[in-house]
């Protein structure tokens, strides 16, 4: 199975070398092939070009592939709303339906406040930024569960026991360090397992 991963940083492994990425690692770990296509501080109207351009390069090939889609963050550290990054990701999601490709959503991990480099707090307000990042991971989380869209949700991968981000896992608390994407990794195996079983089940 062909992987195409569309996102921005998180996907792209931003401050990690290209070995340590969560996409290579469960390449590795899998058996399946993941082709990233994250481009650092894009936003969901960039992945929607994006993603329309591939669907044009693979259109008529029969090998079994799925798109994974997975951003938003940037869309609101640069407009502080959420709902631009709802209509694309909608979109996506419903022009892969339309194209007879299966979408899967990932949902990031999170953001630590606290720990985010100077440079971005000057251009962003990150306690309202996190407050709408939940709002968005939320509504992603409805918007899959309403119309059958497989998900991968990293959020509790990230948590302690108190249910507070692990700011050991971050880089700049904006990216996961080398440990992050190792657990990112371990997250899509267990959900592509399921996925086996379920197709060899049907």
């Amino acid at each position: 199975m062909e992987v195409i991963c569309i996102g921005d940083s998180l996907t792209y492994g931003y401050g990690v070398r290209r070995q340590q990425r969560w996409t290579e690692l469960a390449s590795e770990r899998s058996g399946w092939k993941l082709v990233n296509h994250g481009v650092c501080g894009d936003t969901t109207g960039g992945m929607l070009v994006r993603m329309r351009e591939i669907l044009r390069e693979v259109h008529g090939r029969k090998d079994e592939r799925c798109f994974l889609l997975m951003g938003g963050c940037n869309d609101i550290f640069f407009s502080g709303s959420r709902f631009g990054a709802q209509e694309n990701m909608a979109a996506m999601v419903h022009q892969l339906f339309a194209a007879g490709e299966m979408p899967i959503v990932a949902i990031g991990p999170g953001i630590v406040e606290s720990h985010v480099d100077n440079a971005w707090v000057n251009v962003v307000d990150f306690p309202e930024a996190s407050e709408c990042i939940r709002g968005y991971y939320d509504w992603l989380d409805r918007f899959c569960s309403t119309f059958g869209v497989r998900m991968i949700d990293f959020r509790d991968d990230f948590r302690d026991a108190k249910k507070k981000i692990r700011a050991d896992l971050y880089l700049d608390g904006l990216h996961p360090n080398a440990f992050g994407h190792q657990i990112m990794a371990d997250r899509f195996c267990k959900v592509i397992s399921v996925m086996e079983r379920e197709k060899m089940n049907a």
